[in-house]
């Protein structure tokens, strides 16, 4: 266990790899948190966390991720490695009592996650998977709305997540480290759809295009049905213009929708720092459209300091272990619905 001491106010993080997620909003998110402050930052390269280091004022580089590990100063770890390792540091990290956050995909599949749910579980840390959307004010009120009955009963959602094809030598292309389109952004969707919904999904039907070069999907595209035949269809791919960028979702009910134009990442503070306003519209039975701005704020910053408190407080997670694994069930489910060409039932999913 490492939980700091109870007059502790600050959670000590360590940063697993140099990856641009990391550098561009989950650092300078602990940066700007009220709780957390950066320990250190490994790298398997020594040099390049020690330039990281200084770029960021960061206290201390480590050559290697486990050197970070092992340092008692370090009281919990972000993991922004490829796909293909979230499992295997996770569970090291938790064996060496540190909390983990770790970057979506929470894992390669279902059974990584259940393995790593375990660990943690077992050397009483905590693990959530790192959905910072799930923090930003905007789809919080989308879930108050959706609970309220403000559009009547939901019948149904739409989301949408792509951009231009990444470059060959990108890991998000590369099949051997866990990338495809649906680990990248499509998982952006299942997870909003459950999150606002509140309910898990019992059945999907999916399909994929494989690239002939990159071998993994490059666009998967899903119709999930929930409880009470709620039917989520969304589209996730690499087939925009480069340097294009779509997102949203779309949410209907029997007497009206709600639309969020940018449901999943503020795209100015991801790439430039940019604080960005928001809008949520609200459209009622009479086709009447309602406008809710919302101020900026830096989601990431509010998913690090929300998981420095349940650290600080030794408070378990709204989003634990588990609601990743949920997470990797549903995708592993539509991986094997676009191989079969048929509809799959969550309880087919194996763990």
């Amino acid at each position: 266990m490492n939980y700091p001491p109870s007059s502790a106010t600050t959670v000590r993080w360590g940063v697993l790899g140099c990856a641009r997620v990391a550098q561009q909003v989950i650092i300078p998110g602990i940066q700007r948190s009220r709780n957390g402050t950066v320990r250190g930052i490994a790298s398997r390269q020594p040099e390049r966390a020690r330039e990281f280091a200084e770029r960021f004022s960061i206290s201390r580089s480590y050559p290697n991720y486990q050197s970070l590990l092992d340092d008692p100063q370090v009281d919990a770890v972000y993991i922004p490695l490829p796909n293909r390792f979230h499992a295997e540091w996770a569970i090291r990290a938790a064996r060496n009592g540190k909390h983990v956050l770790c970057e979506k995909p929470l894992s390669c599949n279902a059974r990584e996650a259940q393995e790593m749910l375990d660990a943690c579980r077992q050397h009483n840390v905590l693990l959530m998977e790192a959905f910072a959307h799930r923090f930003h004010p905007q789809n919080l009120l989308v879930k108050q709305l959706v609970r309220e009955g403000r559009i009547g009963k939901v019948l149904g959602m739409t989301a949408v997540h792509g951009s231009g094809i990444p470059s060959l030598t990108d890991i998000k292309l590369d099949k051997d480290l866990g990338g495809g389109v649906l680990m990248d952004k499509g998982c952006y969707c299942v997870n909003t759809a459950r999150f606002l919904l509140d309910s898990e999904p019992v059945s999907v039907f999916a399909n994929a295009e494989k690239g002939v070069e990159s071998g993994v999907d490059e666009r998967t595209t899903a119709m999930l049905i929930f409880p009470d035949n709620v039917c989520v269809y969304f589209d996730s791919h690499y087939r925009l213009a480069p340097g294009n960028y779509q997102q949203g979702y779309h949410i209907f009910g029997e007497s009206g929708r709600i639309s969020v134009p940018s449901g999943f990442v503020q795209l100015d503070t991801y790439r430039r720092g940019h604080m960005v306003d928001t809008s949520v519209f609200v459209t009622n039975a009479e086709s009447e459209m309602a406008r809710i701005d919302i101020k900026a704020v830096h989601q990431w910053q509010l998913e690090v300091e929300y998981f420095a408190d349940r650290v600080l407080e030794a408070m378990p997670l709204d989003f634990p272990a588990e609601n990743g694994l949920a997470n990797m069930r549903v995708l592993d489910s539509i991986y094997r619905s676009s191989t079969e060409g048929r509809a799959v039932s969550l309880q087919d999913s194996g763990v």
